[in-house]
């Protein structure tokens, strides 16, 4: 064999054993690798199973949220962390008007226990308030009055002036003489109707002009809020019934009040307090 013969022979050897590393390298690369040409079944492009609740609180919202989905606003789906309070008002429909707050509530839990809308709870209570044990809350707008009533706010829907003080209807007892346990009313401004509230839902009677004549008494009312509704103080309510006493006089449901003075002198002795 010639010489040029051995460098082909050569060649040709060298290129065999090259292909031959390059099939041993591929073949192991891809060992136990297959290709699945096959169309995906149904499941297999269906979107993945929704992640479980990831905390407690999660599950409670989720809950509450299927609870509501069946439920008016306000209704009660029942205790739970963050709302363990209980009802104070409801409305004529037997829905919740007015909430008592119990330790740890927050708005939120409120918002999901009585199917809120949490961001118009927010219109009504700063999401950064601080919420006291015991405190009344109003799930909504129109209740806001009552809730402050029940908490212990005079005159909550009352007028008020440039300094926040409400503005009512009150008297000034003068003695009419020096000796005299008689005195004399000096009238100040007119009571004015903010409207039915929880201890206060009885009738008015009105003149022409609005001037309110006289309050027919419902059930369950009670003096705070028959005051509170109609904003006159401790002392014009004693020209309402001729009585000067530390406890206002029992009123019964069908009890028709004046609204406007009707005794105008009175034995006060000792002044009651406000």
């Amino acid at each position: 064999m010639s010489a040029a013969q051995n460098r082909i022979a050569r060649r040709a050897a060298s290129a065999r054993t090259a292909i031959a590393v390059v099939g041993i390298l591929t073949a192991a690369t891809f060992a136990g690798c297959t290709v699945d040409t096959s169309e995906r079944s149904a499941e297999a492009t269906a979107a993945p199973p929704r992640p479980q609740a990831s905390s407690e609180a999660d599950a409670e919202q989720q809950e509450a949220r299927e609870a509501c989905a069946s439920s008016p606003e306000r209704a009660d789906t029942g205790h739970r962390d963050g709302a363990d309070g209980a009802v104070y008002e409801r409305d004529d429909d037997g829905l919740a008007a007015v909430y008592v707050l119990a330790e740890n509530d927050t708005l939120r839990g409120i918002a999901d226990r009585f199917c809120l809308d949490l961001e118009k709870l927010y219109e009504i209570y700063d999401p950064n308030i601080t919420l006291f044990a015991g405190e009344h809350i109003a799930l909504r707008e129109e209740f806001y009055a009552d809730a402050r009533r029940a908490s212990g706010y005079i005159f909550p829907a009352c007028p008020h002036d440039a300094t926040g003080y409400p503005t009512v209807a009150s008297i000034s007892w003068e003695p009419v003489s020096e000796d005299s346990p008689m005195s004399r009313a000096n009238v100040s401004g007119q009571p004015v109707d903010t409207g039915s509230a929880y201890g206060a839902k009885g009738t008015t009677r009105t003149e022409a002009d609005g001037t309110l004549i006289d309050y027919t008494v419902a059930p369950n009312d009670n003096w705070r809020s028959i005051r509170d509704r109609f904003c006159f103080s401790l002392y014009y309510m004693a020209s309402l019934t001729g009585q000067w006493a530390e406890e206002p006089p029992v009123i019964h449901p069908g009890d028709v009040i004046p609204l406007q003075p009707k005794y105008l002198e009175i034995d006060t002795g000792s002044p009651p307090t406000e």
